[in-house]
């Protein structure tokens, strides 16, 4: 069991999904059409035996409220632990300039009084597997004050633009963390997470919070890193990450799930992504309805082709109509004789009178939340 808390943060508004996240949270996107981005982050922590788990979010709170419940499905014992979703206090201020660091303060009582000796801080926007255990292990071998975890890329110039990278020298130490600007291809990109001492927290928090109310938790550890007031130690990941940064990149993160060996690496049986279970019939084929190469939800009613698409809970297709390379999410309706291709279709939205709409690979169109086309 890891001796630390977990702590699930949420991003800048640097970091935006155009149309999507102006209806949840980012921990509270649909993924693979099954999934919340939430429960990856929780999913990691749990099977490292993680069981006190705080979810952060900048957003309503309403639907992680609803899927977390008392999250006993993410096989969490709730006698000894507990996932709790702590929603900013915006005191009037936008909720997107409400920064990590003003969250953590609010509730700094809190995390002093948890048992656990580390924290782990993980974001919801990098989709990845991994140890929690593991990586506390090496961070206390290291002896370092906080340890980063990042991967190297050699695509920063045209991608993962205003992520944060580091810089890094040889024995691993980070001397800087600073935006993308899309300057070098080559690049440390850090996947934004975090390990440290509860006390080392606690005390990045106060610095923080007296240096700078706009400050969040990467400014301080950029301060820090370019004073040498701590030693900060970056942790190389090998594994496949799967990035959403913005309306582009949501898209590619899940269609990259349709290649088998991504989608075997992420439903792994001995890691399992837990997620919150929905009671619904199979999916139905009607009309001579077809899917190929796509990955289709329970509770759908399919009359037309789906083709390398990925289709949530309880959507209907339409007769004759031709999905391809889209992201349906739940309960949207595709009309008869539909031709979608490069599309988005956001929750509840229905296409019943425009019957031919495409976007690009590059630039997918977006569909929004109850709209009618």
């Amino acid at each position: 069991m890891a001796n630390a808390m977990g702590i699930i943060a949420y991003t800048d508004s640097s970091v935006y999904v155009r149309g999507i996240e102006k209806y949840r949270p980012l921990a509270a996107f649909s993924y693979v059409g099954r999934y919340r981005l939430v429960d990856i982050p929780i999913s990691n922590m749990t099977n490292s035996g993680m069981d006190v788990i705080d979810v952060y979010t900048n957003g309503d709170p309403k639907v992680l409220f609803d899927h977390i419940g008392s999250a006993r499905h993410y096989n969490i014992n709730n006698k000894h632990g507990h996932v709790g979703i702590i929603p900013v206090f915006t005191d009037g201020t936008p909720a997107e300039y409400v920064t990590d660091i003003q969250s953590y303060w609010n509730n700094l009582y809190n995390i002093e009084q948890d048992r656990n000796d580390y924290v782990i801080i993980a974001p919801c926007n990098f989709v990845y597997k991994v140890n929690y255990a593991d990586l506390l292990q090496q961070h206390i071998s290291s002896g370092a004050d906080v340890s980063i975890l990042y991967q190297d890329v050699n695509n920063a110039k045209d991608n993962y633009i205003n992520c944060h990278l580091l810089e890094v020298n040889r024995q691993k130490g980070v001397s800087a963390v600073f935006r993308n600007k899309g300057v070098s291809q080559n690049a440390a990109l850090s996947l934004s997470t975090y390990i440290m001492s509860k006390k080392t927290f606690v005390d990045l928090v106060k610095k923080a919070k007296a240096y700078s109310n706009l400050f969040w938790m990467t400014d301080i550890l950029n301060l820090v890193a370019e004073h040498g007031d701590l030693d900060i130690r970056a942790i190389q990941y090998f594994g496949p990450v799967f990035p959403i940064y913005d309306l582009k990149s949501y898209y590619q993160s899940n269609m990259a799930m349709l290649n088998e060996a991504n989608m075997s690496f992420f439903n792994d049986k001995n890691w399992p992504i837990y997620t919150r279970t929905n009671d619904s019939a199979p999916t139905i084929y009607f009309d001579g309805g077809t899917s190929q190469g796509a990955l289709i939800s329970n509770g759908c009613e399919v009359s037309g082709d789906v083709r390398n698409s990925i289709v949530g809970r309880g959507v209907k297709i339409g007769k004759g109509a031709i999905v391809n390379n889209c992201l349906l999410l739940p309960d949207a309706v595709i009309g008869d004789n539909t031709l979608l291709t490069n599309v988005i279709v956001d929750k509840d939205a229905k296409i019943i009178h425009k019957k031919e709409i495409a976007g690009y690979e590059e630039e997918p169109l977006y569909i929004a939340r109850r709209e009618i086309v």
